[in-house]
């Protein structure tokens, strides 16, 4: 049975608000009963909503049995689907699933000057990401993939670079000279992400505003690409030539595992986080060996590491088309929104930037379902002024 993540997350929403109809209710236990990894995932999910506090009836569940508990749990749908609607905001949880609990804090009073009662419309200022880059070859020439659709490079060793049928970048160096090491780098702006297979078959996702410096192919002993911003590795294996990552004052070596860097330049932070596989991460004369499940943090211009036991779907679903927050800022929530959606945030008073979320949110639906979903679940409200989005309270 072919079901998105997205639509789990959706049928997983309309369970725990007693609003599935007969047909979502059948669907997800088909799903659940086809394989075991199916009700480990919807597991996932499950514990980070309880986490949230979002669902009361979870420790009923546990996940070797997930679609008994779920059958049991449930009244006996009627022929007819009914739905119970709990707020008026409820016809958006099908295009954005958001669930979010609120730490509480003092407000303080906040400027007048902006109109948070006015029904903006946010899309106006932002626009959905896409795959988009600009990548830079040897000699200078900057190419825009996004309008490049499937033109053939060559670059000054040979190198044949294309896009496949799934629009990534690929390097076939089958024919080219081995004399000299040449490199591309590739810039994903603001609103962008992109993928891309390197000449070992190491796949590389970079998520916006992000940039990767690579040699076209990779000779000597090791393999080394230069990163900054956030990317997903499936590196190839190869244990006579390890793969290096470098980032500020950082390195990651591996020989063929999945993982997540992200590295921003605005940010204080390097974080890794371990998938399958091992890493072995350096910083300033200090090592760390990472086991799959975990997360290391450095903050730049030190070389102590922070190792932590992660869910490693909160760090990497992006990729995928889903941001997954647990007990996360509403600051660093619109960080990452305004690399994706372009715009900038601006925060009427400190303290709303620390208001806590749990939930997840697709990527390729506006930016009002999501602003909407938290102004109804926080009270926090949205306002545009000057091309930017106020966070804030009238007073």
């Amino acid at each position: 049975m072919n079901i998105s993540q997205e639509h789990i997350i959706e049928l997983i929403q309309e369970y725990q608000q007693g609003r599935i109809s007969e047909e979502g209710f059948q669907k997800l236990q088909k799903w659940l009963k086809e394989d075991e990894a199916n009700a480990d995932e919807f597991a996932q999910y499950l514990a980070l909503f309880k986490e949230s506090g979002a669902l009361s009836n979870l420790d009923q569940i546990q996940k070797e049995d997930a679609w008994l508990n779920i059958s049991k749990s449930l009244s006996k749908p009627e022929k007819k689907s009914k739905v119970r609607r709990l707020h008026t905001w409820l016809p958006y949880a099908a295009a954005v699933v958001v669930l979010f609990t609120v730490g509480y804090f003092m407000i303080e009073q906040v400027r007048t000057d902006y109109d948070f009662g006015k029904d903006y419309n946010f899309a106006e200022i932002s626009s959905i990401g896409s795959k988009k880059a600009v990548l830079t070859l040897e000699n200078g020439q900057k190419v825009n993939l996004e309008e490049n659709d499937k033109e053939l490079i060559t670059e000054a060793d040979g190198t044949l670079i294309q896009k496949n049928a799934d629009s990534e970048l690929i390097y076939d160096n089958a024919s080219s000279a081995k004399d000299r090491v040449i490199y591309n780098q590739i810039e994903i702006p603001r609103g962008g992400e992109y993928s891309l297979v390197l000449a070992d078959g190491t796949k590389v996702w970079l998520n916006s505003e992000s940039s990767l410096r690579y040699p076209v192919q990779f000779v000597g002993n090791k393999r080394k690409v230069e990163l900054t911003g956030e990317a997903y590795f499936e590196v190839s294996h190869n244990p006579d030539m390890p793969f290096i990552i470098a980032s500020h004052d950082t390195e990651i070596k591996v020989l063929g595992t999945s993982f997540n860097v992200s590295a921003y330049h605005d940010e204080e932070h390097i974080s890794t986080t371990l998938v399958e596989g091992s890493v072995e991460l350096s910083c300033l004369g200090n090592k760390e060996l990472l086991k799959p499940g975990f997360q290391a943090t450095v903050k730049k211009g030190d070389n102590r590491f922070k190792v932590e036991r992660v869910n490693t779907n909160l760090y990497t679903s992006w990729k995928d088309g889903v941001f997954r927050y647990k007990d996360q800022s509403l600051e660093e929530i619109c960080h990452q929104l305004s690399r994706w959606y372009n715009v900038e945030f601006f925060f009427t008073d400190h303290r709303y930037r620390e208001y806590r979320f749990t939930g997840a949110a697709k990527k390729n639906k506006s930016l009002n379902f999501t602003l909407e979903m938290i102004e109804k679940m926080a009270d926090v409200q949205f306002a545009i002024k000057d091309d930017k989005i106020i966070v804030g309270k009238p007073e």
